[in-house]
């Protein structure tokens, strides 16, 4: 080696060493005092400065969701079995806004939230390291529209980060995870024509992750009143003078243009106007 690729060779390792210290130091520093929500961004977390917290008062239709995993998440807090909860099903109908909004009832209890993208489940263990370190807060760690392809090997890395592997869990971090898919993997008729000795094997599999979530709650197609209740509490909102028989004539054209009935569209068409 020659004079020149030493020199390269000590200042490359030099760099290492000092993105290596400031990563560490972003890890140590972390402020869970005065953030609440954070964005995990390779191997420390972004903290969010002015997150934007739905209140789910106003999510109308989904009582029976809001129930149940206000319940999990008292339990998660209050340091009680609690499940990883996955929210499933039509578009725009408030699962995001739901998991969010949690924060704006629960932080003051010690609750704070980590948004992990798709694209960082292989390093998911590193949140691991991060949170067992402080024990007083509880965290969920938020995959929002999570789905796979039957050819993404990743489901099998979540699988796994979920169970803890030999390593185990610490007790302070859940999963809440968003999809439109039931089971985050297509489960299809062909999956019935296989050449494995079991049959039900491949359809096994691809279930084997969504058992993960203990709690499961489906999201579905809303009813045009409900619909049309959410395109009033907006306009009350938004402060639209329009006759409500005349506001409800043209909510439900605005939705059929735009093939769904759901709160996403009622708030589309408020804006609209």
């Amino acid at each position: 080696m020659n004079t020149a690729e030493e020199l390269l060779t000590s200042v490359l390792g030099k760099l290492d060493k000092i993105l290596d210290e400031k990563l560490e130091k972003k890890e140590v520093n972390l402020d869970f005092k005065n953030n609440i929500a954070f964005l995990y961004e390779g191997k420390f977390l972004k903290p969010v400065k002015d997150p934007k917290l739905p209140d789910i008062k106003n999510l109308l239709g989904i009582e029976n969701q809001k129930k149940q995993i206000l319940y999990n998440t008292e339990k998660f807090i209050n340091g009680k079995p609690a499940n990883n909860v996955l929210l499933w099903g039509e578009r725009g109908t408030g699962k995001s806004s739901l998991v969010k909004g949690l924060l704006k009832i629960f932080s003051e209890k010690g609750l704070r939230m980590i948004l992990v993208s798709k694209r960082d489940i292989f390093s998911l263990w590193e949140i691991y390291d991060l949170v067992e370190n402080y024990p007083e807060y509880r965290f969920i760690i938020f995959i929002d529209d999570l789905s796979f392809e039957e050819n993404q090997p990743e489901y099998k890395e979540l699988k796994t980060v979920i169970d803890g592997g030999l390593k185990g869990i610490p007790e302070n971090p859940l999963f809440y995870v968003t999809s439109n898919r039931k089971n985050l993997i297509p489960v299809k008729f062909s999956d019935r024509d296989t050449d494995e000795t079991r049959v039900s094997d491949a359809i096994e599999e691809k279930l084997s992750l969504v058992d993960r979530f203990g709690l499961r709650l489906g999201f579905f197609h809303m009813s045009q009143k409900t619909y049309l209740d959410i395109v009033d509490m907006y306009a009350k909102s938004y402060s639209i003078k329009t006759e409500k028989e005349e506001l409800h004539r043209k909510a439900l054209q605005f939705s059929l243009n735009y093939g769904a009935r759901n709160g996403r569209v009622a708030l589309q068409f408020i804006k609209s106007l």
